[in-house]
């Protein structure tokens, strides 16, 4: 065979040249992964990438939260005027619940306005207040104990202690009469201290521009 006369040291050489080739591929690859990537260039473009992503999700993680509070601040106001609703509608339905009372009663033999009946007086104060226009007439009444001299003073006084809290609430004089009954008018003609109760009293009526 011609191969086994053929020396050993071209065998050698070919190795060499062979060997040589190769180590030139592999140094030529990496010259032109170089090239496209710089030396550290990966991890600082990784780096970069991932500072972004940081960033773009703490700014929504900062826009959800203002959200969130204008929601909460929203809400709470819409709590607060509707409450603040609510409160108007009620203070309205009470003081129409007090205008429509027009009796204000008294103890026996006196002329002394109760805390309910302030209450009630206040209502009609604010309404004469707030309608120039409007009149009463104070009617004070008294019950059947005592002569009719007696109780005509009595219910007068009565009369006049509703008007002197309607003035010095406020409201006009020029809108205020008054009147004493005595013991003409009884509301109830019983004989017993329910009935007389009733007939202690003052009476409320507009003459003009009564509340609706």
């Amino acid at each position: 065979m011609l191969y086994k006369k053929i020396p050993v040291t071209v065998f050698i050489s070919l190795a060499l040249v062979m060997g040589g080739c190769s180590t030139l591929k592999g140094k030529k690859a990496d010259d032109a992964a170089n090239q496209n990537y710089p030396q550290g260039q990966g991890v600082q473009d990784a780096d970069t990438t991932g500072a972004d992503t940081n960033a773009l999700s703490e700014q929504e993680r900062l826009k959800a939260e203002a959200l969130a509070e204008q929601q909460r601040a929203a809400e709470q106001q819409r709590t607060v005027e509707q409450q603040r609703v609510a409160e108007q509608e009620r203070l309205k339905a009470e003081a129409a619940n007090l205008l429509a009372t027009r009796l204000v009663h008294f103890d026996y033999d006196s002329a002394d306005l109760s805390g309910q009946d302030q209450r009630v007086l206040q209502a009609h104060v604010q309404y004469l207040k707030a309608n120039a226009s409007a009149k009463v007439l104070l009617a004070g009444h008294a019950d059947e104990r005592g002569t009719r001299e007696y109780n005509m003073a009595l219910g007068e006084r009565r009369a006049n202690a509703v008007q002197a809290f309607f003035v010095s609430n406020g409201v006009q004089s020029r809108q205020l009469d008054t009147v004493s009954f005595g013991k003409e008018k009884p509301l109830n003609n019983g004989t017993n201290e329910a009935a007389w109760a009733e007939n202690r009293r003052v009476e409320i009526g507009y003459q003009q521009g009564a509340p609706r």
